[in-house]
């Protein structure tokens, strides 16, 4: 596993290391989980239709229906079936599927930090309506809208009225930039 590259990334996305090893951790046990859940039910299928749990001269026996795809010469899989909740198609494709492997580390643990930073910035991010966004970084509406259309600030537009993320509007307010609109400079000039 790439270890170095996965620290990388999730420190650019600003997820601490430990958040990222427990939620791989309780991806892979789920995971496991699963292919033990599927194991047992193939097992107990197995062991309902031949009387062995391996069922390898069972599927001997039924050769042409597993290398034709058909199940309807299986004699007694329909009931095996019914006794499991399904139709007797759909316990021969669980029967004939090749068994499943765990993904690659690297692929989950790199599917894990993008989850995990897709899931903070839902959490995290406060919408404020562009009036009030404006207002609290001390800027002018227009301005504000040129921001978010220029991809600088985070918005979204909801109906007719627009939304700027509330950290990218804090983090504009402390980091001034020469020559942007100021909303009391602007207040200033109107004539009242």
């Amino acid at each position: 596993m790439q270890l170095d590259e996965h620290k990388q990334r999730a420190a650019e996305l600003g997820i601490p290391w430990a958040t990222v090893r427990d939620a791989y951790d309780a991806a892979r046990s789920l995971e496991r989980e699963e292919l033990d859940r599927r194991a047992e039910f193939r097992r107990g299928a197995l062991r309902a239709q031949s009387g062995h749990e391996h069922a390898g001269r069972w599927r001997f026996a039924n050769r042409a229906a597993f290398a034709g795809g058909d199940a309807t010469y299986i004699r007694g899989l329909d009931v095996s079936a019914a006794d499991r909740g399904m139709v007797a198609d759909e316990l021969f494709a669980e029967l004939a599927a090749d068994v499943a492997g765990m993904r690659p580390a690297d692929d989950l643990m790199a599917d894990t930090i993008e989850q995990l930073a897709a899931d903070r910035e839902a959490v995290e991010t406060t919408w404020l309506p562009v009036p009030a966004a404006a207002a609290a970084a001390d800027i002018t509406e227009q301005w504000l809208r040129q921001l978010i259309k220029a991809g600088r600030v985070r918005g979204r537009r909801e109906g007719r009225r627009w939304f700027a993320a509330a950290a990218d509007v804090e983090w504009f307010a402390r980091h001034p930039t020469a020559g942007r609109p100021r909303l009391r400079a602007h207040l200033a000039a109107a004539p009242f």
